[in-house]
């Protein structure tokens, strides 16, 4: 009888521990479903223009008549976000995408310019070509292109956005760890869509990027 008990009750402890088992293999599951949700590549593509245009009219403080001249048409931002399974992330611009899209404020810029300096030279009432009136200046219209928009360092500047390491997903909140420290990005994901809600932001010029809309690829 004694041994009966024995064996009843060894079998009752397997069959805890079995439970506890599957619990807790159930409570892993749950605890990674998110983070599975979001493993592979999302895309979206940022409408930048009307932030660079507030920024550089804040910039030209008094002469805030010259965005009549240079003000941007459209300037996207084409990103791509990656999670993978063994906890890291990658965050890149579309380099392609990014080159376009400068070549095409380069262009509004010039064209802005041109229009800015015959309309300086109209006003002056002499007659004389933009070239001419530039070279009276010393300079050339590349070399003005040159000081009113630098291509390279607005690349930089964007590719501070680019950023990689590892990444953790709890209570709606994604932790983002790259070799400048830990970040957080809350965010809402219905489906294939996934929306960086920037809520708790505290930066000015960053609050005009959100909410970020990612699709999945």
């Amino acid at each position: 009888m004694k041994k009966f008990k024995s064996a009843k009750k060894t079998a009752a402890t397997l069959v805890c521990l079995s439970l506890m088992c599957s619990l807790l293999l159930l409570c892993s599951g749950c605890g990674n479903k998110d983070k599975d949700a979001l493993i592979g590549t999302w895309e979206t593509t940022l409408d930048l223009t009307d932030m660079v245009n507030d920024q550089m009219k804040a910039g030209m403080g008094a002469q805030q008549d010259l965005m009549e001249y240079f003000t941007i048409k459209s300037f996207p931002l084409k990103l791509t976000l990656t999670f993978n399974e063994d906890d890291t992330y990658k965050l890149a611009m579309d380099k392609a995408a990014m080159d376009q899209s400068l070549d095409n404020i380069l262009t509004d810029f010039r064209d802005g310019a041109t229009r800015y300096f015959e309309d300086i030279i109209a006003e002056s009432g002499q007659e004389m070509t933009i070239d001419e009136a530039l070279a009276s200046m010393g300079i050339t219209m590349d070399d003005f292109m040159e000081q009113l928009f630098s291509k390279d360092a607005m690349i930089s500047s964007m590719g501070e956005m680019e950023s990689s390491g590892t990444f953790e997903v709890k209570s709606g909140v994604i932790y983002l760890t790259d070799e400048e420290g830990p970040g957080a990005e809350p965010y809402k994901l219905d489906g294939t869509t996934l929306t960086l809600t920037g809520e708790g932001v505290d930066n000015g010029e960053l609050m005009g990027m959100y909410p970020m809309v990612f699709n999945k690829k």
